[in-house]
């Protein structure tokens, strides 16, 4: 192609400025001309490329590369720190003669000036004159002459001189210098006039634009791209990201790698430019096959992403592993996060990404956040115990080079490894120090739950309060729902807890997701929506196991025990700990005759004993029964499972079969770290204390109702310990909270209030207290749970009994509860009706409710109508009714039932 062709080409439009404004309107716009097939320019590399390139080099003799590309990278380093590359530069200007022509004394003259000036040496270039010799020199090229109008105009290296900066620069211009040319234009556009130069700024801006163009040669590129430049900064000439892309564009058809970044990022970022992916796809993959560092890892995050083009691993990691290679620490970091995704769920990728950390913190100067992730690997794979002494060093050189969340890791191990007041000083400090620096949300509840149940000192309520509150105003708190308020949501509409929900869920929490997800059903949202939160819950580990949980336990709360274990068998992933124990209790508790549903107990908990959960080797050992050998009991089957990485109830169950006291010391102070700080936690160690720690029983119990609040059920709980201590103060105290649970309308406290006032051979005993209460929990009751608490009364003394039927209609109670359909109800009217019977009308009444209840699914009733028709009692005598009842009964779980059936099977069999 000839030069004049490509000069030809380029088309140039000034616009007219009656009022001048700060910048040009001129469009300058790329030729529209044939390009060279083969790559024209000598693209710009990487500074830390070059860099390397420049420092291995052995100063012997200059690379075998352009001249153009050697000044180039000479001025980029003295550009870039002029006191550290100076030995490399001042070789470079000795050899420059032996690779470029013409290149003389006053060249020298000009490179070493540059350098003294970037060095900060200004003053000893004025002393020794060397700015007004090259003055003196005369017959500068337009580029030196423009550089020599920069010193006098800025008195730079000699004494300031603007008018005689002006005139070499109008000579610069002249002689066809865009960079003189672009500052008079400039200076004219302000308003000032310049001697000796009288061109319109329109004009000289298109001289200048043109002149930077120039000819078709190595350096043009380099050129191409100030003139983006230009129209990308708006200095100048008017900004036009459009035309400053075209003009990238052209840069990058002639070979510029870096342009061709340049016209990728426009479109990633389409702020300046409408996104045109097909051209962002095209000039992103020229830079990358270029060598353009950025661009690599642009392409390799596009392909791990999926995004603008089909995902493909295997080619995210080529292009990762290209970076890499090239010395660039980026491309291991990418590798990383990629398979941080996948280290969960394959083996392969877990000892890759592991191995990739190692790589990265062998480095001189590793990532801080890489020690405390192969931290976090060591102790997955090897257990939170076994790892501690390999974790620790990793986790300290983690926190001495800023990694906060190395610091929140750090202080949870240094707790479980003592909770010395040294220790745990040091450990709050990490922690504050995580809030307070990088505003770490997770390390809040950290705080919280080391000044309320780790501290041996404490608790620190107010300090636990405080740090609770914080995390509550956070936004970070788990919102603890019971099951009617859930359903209530979407009739609710309050926008402050949907808005805390969804934001827990938006960062993943899969509780959260789980109950967002609920929500959302539960609102009518539409289709979209709802693929939308699930595809989100499907990425994030354990939501599905979450949703699972929360359908088990409406379900459960609502009496649909069949529906509850469907839940169960909902769950299509690995199972979370807490799912996973409250499945197997519930199967355990409600199916331990059936073998499937123990089978299934079984196949949830073992995996849960193998991760080191002591409460799963617990019902375990509950399931395979007292009679197993000790030796393969679930107990001495994972006992080195739980010393390795064993959670706090594990630490318990291994303190309980401790060898001395001092083990059991250890896995006790074990446990206090590792703990939860919630209810099911503190009540648990409340339980280890009375039976081996005494002395911390009360702390316990006393953290547990803190936590517990206005709990009513908990309450009760926890006032049952109080009371099992049997000591005068710790008996008060449970009064005290079956009270508070009372007041909450907890039916067990009235139960136990009851009991305890109603115990004649106590200190207590007050019949009239006991009577009230009763009453009180009758009155507070609906009328379809009236029949249970009503059989209480049979047990009470006589004289509770007669305050109490004084009070309130104990069988007009059963009867209209019998007549709204509750099977308990129908059967005590029944009782009542044939033990006042005086008549067979009266015998026949019993009889039909007693039918009523036991087709209810009432089992005394079915065992008491079986009676009826074995003696004729309101019916005609029917042994085969009788004994179809009886079997349902005992099918039902009645003992007597039960025990007749023996009785009958073992007559027959004799």
């Amino acid at each position: 192609m000839a030069k004049s062709l490509l000069m030809a080409g380029v088309m140039t439009m000034a616009a007219g400025t009656p009022g001048r404004t700060a910048a040009i309107d001129v469009r300058f716009a790329p030729p529209d001309v044939e390009l060279p097939k083969s790559a024209v320019c000598t693209p710009r590399v990487r500074d830390e490329d070059m860099i390397a390139e420049w420092t291995a080099w052995d100063k012997k003799a200059l690379p075998k590369r352009a001249t153009f590309a050697i000044t180039r990278d000479m001025n980029r380093m003295r550009d870039l720190d002029a006191r550290r590359f100076e030995p490399i530069i001042t070789r470079i200007q000795e050899l420059m003669p032996t690779v470029k022509k013409g290149y003389d004394q006053t060249d020298a003259m000009f490179d070493t000036v540059k350098l003294m000036l970037a060095k900060g040496e200004a003053d000893k270039v004025r002393a020794d004159g060397l700015v007004k010799k090259l003055l003196d020199i005369g017959g500068h090229p337009a580029g030196s002459l423009n550089t020599l109008a920069d010193y006098l105009i800025a008195g730079e290296g000699i004494d300031q001189d603007r008018s005689a900066g002006l005139k070499l620069k109008v000579q610069a211009a002249y002689g066809g210098n865009a960079d003189a040319i672009l500052d008079l234009a400039r200076i004219t556009e302000d308003g000032e006039s310049v001697d000796g130069w009288e061109i319109e700024p329109e004009l000289a801006v298109n001289m200048a634009f043109g002149s930077l163009v120039g000819v078709l040669d190595e350096g043009i590129c380099d050129r191409i791209s100030r003139l983006a430049r230009e129209y990308d900064d708006g200095e100048v000439v008017v900004k036009d990201p459009e035309l400053s892309q075209a003009w990238y564009r052209f840069a990058a058809d002639l070979g510029d790698t870096a342009a061709a970044w340049e016209v990728a990022e426009l479109n990633l970022l389409s702020e300046k430019v409408v996104k045109d992916n097909d051209v962002l796809l095209k000039y992103l993959k020229k830079a990358a096959d270029g060598g353009n560092m950025a661009a690599i890892l642009e392409m390799g995050r596009l392909y791990a992403e999926g995004a603008l083009v089909g995902q493909d691993k295997e080619k995210a990691f080529a292009y990762f592993k290209q970076a890499e290679a090239a010395g660039n620490q980026a491309g291991l970091i990418k590798q990383a996060q990629l398979l941080e995704q996948t280290k969960d769920t394959s083996p392969a990728d877990a000892a890759a990404y592991e191995d990739l950390l190692r790589r990265l913190i062998a480095r001189d100067d590793p990532p801080p956040w890489a020690l405390t992730r192969l931290a976090r690997v060591i102790q997955a794979r090897d257990g939170l115990w076994k790892s501690s002494p390999e974790v620790k060093p990793l986790l300290e050189e983690a926190v001495k080079r800023g990694d906060i969340e190395g610091g929140i890791d750090l202080a949870e191990l240094l707790m479980r490894e003592d909770l010395s007041p040294t220790t745990i000083a040091r450990s709050t400090d990490l922690l504050s120090g995580a809030i307070h620096i990088n505003g770490e949300i997770n390390a809040i509840a950290k705080l919280q739950r080391v000044y309320l149940c780790v501290d041996p000192a404490g608790p620190d309520l107010a300090a636990a309060d405080y740090w609770s509150n914080v995390e509550a105003g956070a936004g970070n708190k788990t919102l603890d729902l019971a099951p009617e308020q859930i359903d209530q949501l979407p009739a609710l509409k309050d926008p402050m807890v949907i808005a805390a929900i969804q934001t827990q869920a938006l960062y993943g929490r899969a509780s959260a997701l789980a109950l967002y997800q609920r929500y959302l059903k539960g609102a009518g949202y539409s289709d979209q929506v709802l693929r939308f939160w699930a595809e989100r819950a499907e990425v994030r580990r354990g939501a599905t196991v979450e949703a699972a949980l929360l359908e088990f336990k409406q379900n459960l709360e609502k009496g649909r025990i069949n529906d509850a274990k469907r839940s169960i068998q909902m769950t299509g992933e690995g199972m979370t700990v807490d799912a996973g124990l409250s499945f197997a209790r519930f199967l355990v508790n409600n199916y331990a005759t059936d073998p499937e549903s123990v089978a299934l107990a079984k196949e949830i908990l073992h995996p849960l004993a193998e991760s080191g959960s002591g409460r799963a080797v617990r019902l375990l050992e509950e399931l395979e029964g007292p009679g197993t050998d000790p030796s393969s009991s679930p107990l001495a089957r994972f006992s080195e499972v739980m010393r390795d990485r064993g959670d706090m109830s594990a630490q318990l169950l291994l303190a309980e079969n401790a060898a001395s006291e001092k083990d059991q010391l250890r896995l006790y102070h074990q446990a206090i770290s590792t703990q939860r700080c919630d209810y099911d936690d503190t009540m648990s160690l409340a339980e280890f204390a009375i039976r081996h720690q005494r002395q911390d029983a009360k702390r316990w119990l006393s953290i547990a109702e803190h936590i517990t609040g206005d709990d009513a059920w908990r309450q009760v709980k926890i006032a049952d310990v109080y009371m099992a201590l049997n000591s005068p103060d710790m008996q008060q105290h449970a009064i005290e909270l079956y009270q508070e649970a009372r007041v909450g309308g907890e039916p067990a406290a009235f139960y136990r209030l009851v009991k305890h006032y109603a115990d004649d051979t106590g200190e207590s005993y007050d019949p009239q207290m006991a009577s009230d209460i009763f009453v009180d929990l009758v009155q507070r009751s609906d009328l379809q749970e009236v029949p249970e608490k009503l059989l209480m009364l049979a047990n009470m003394k006589p004289e509770i009994q007669r305050q109490v039927t004084q009070r309130i209609d104990v069988r007009g109670l059963y009867q209209k509860s019998a007549e709204g359909g509750q099977p308990i109800a129908m059967r005590e009217v029944a009782k009542l009706l044939r033990d006042d019977a005086k008549d067979s009308k009266t015998i026949l009444a019993a009889f039909t409710w007693l039918k009523k209840a036991a087709e209810a699914g009432d089992a005394e009733a079915m065992f008491l109508l079986s009676q009826s028709y074995a003696y004729g009692l309101g019916t005609r005598p029917a042994l085969d009714a009788a004994q179809t009842w009886m079997a349902k009964a005992a099918e039902a779980g009645y003992p007597a039932a039960t025990q007749v059936l023996k009785l009958n099977n073992a007559g027959t069999e004799g």
